[in-house]
């Protein structure tokens, strides 16, 4: 299972925010159930083979009951829907990864995240100003997101504490990121 941090900074980049609360809520159950916690909270991945599969991970019916709930009650509840299910799917991706593999995405997400110049220029997110790039009528638009730069900040700060992973310090440094960014204060 990724670290919520992992689900956390996919989604900063699929979606501009790192809904690092919804990810750490839906694995809750991990502290009793432990790796079976997954039958708890996560239908998704429990319906993988009957609902879904790598080749159509997101069926046309599971993405119009999205467009149904973005219409009845909004795009932010919606893509809090996208998330939770995304979760699942990341999951069962990495269940099939080996720990090598695991080991390079997870230094390969802590790289995206420390380098705030490919988060805009690759990922269409701003943590320095606060904006998350979003194509409308075929338009490019930076939208004010206010909460982004704490939210980036949580998530920066967490993932600093916990890369105490003598493979990922040195993936890092390899990947050209010597030292931690130092100014989101």
């Amino acid at each position: 299972m990724p670290s919520a941090w992992v689900h956390a900074v996919i989604d900063l980049i699929a979606y501009g925010r790192p809904y690092f609360d919804l990810h750490k809520e839906k694995d809750k159950p991990h502290e009793l159930l432990g790796s079976n916690h997954r039958i708890v909270n996560h239908d998704w991945y429990q319906a993988y083979g009957r609902a879904w599969n790598f080749c159509e991970p997101f069926p046309s019916w599971i993405k119009e009951s999205i467009r149904i709930l973005g219409n009845e009650e909004g795009a932010d509840k919606a893509e809090e829907q996208m998330v939770w299910i995304d979760h699942d799917y990341i999951d069962k991706t990495w269940d099939a990864l080996s720990d090598p593999d695991r080991k390079y995405w997870e230094g390969f997400f802590a790289w995206v995240l420390l380098s705030p110049k490919i988060l805009k220029d690759w990922a269409g997110v701003d943590i320095l100003n606060g904006k998350i790039q979003t194509i409308i009528n075929n338009h490019e638009v930076w939208e004010s997101c206010p909460e982004l730069k704490s939210e980036y900040k949580r998530l920066y700060n967490y993932v600093k504490a916990v890369i105490d992973d003598k493979i990922l310090q040195d993936m890092l440094e390899r990947y050209g990121q010597k030292k931690y960014i130092s100014d989101f204060s």
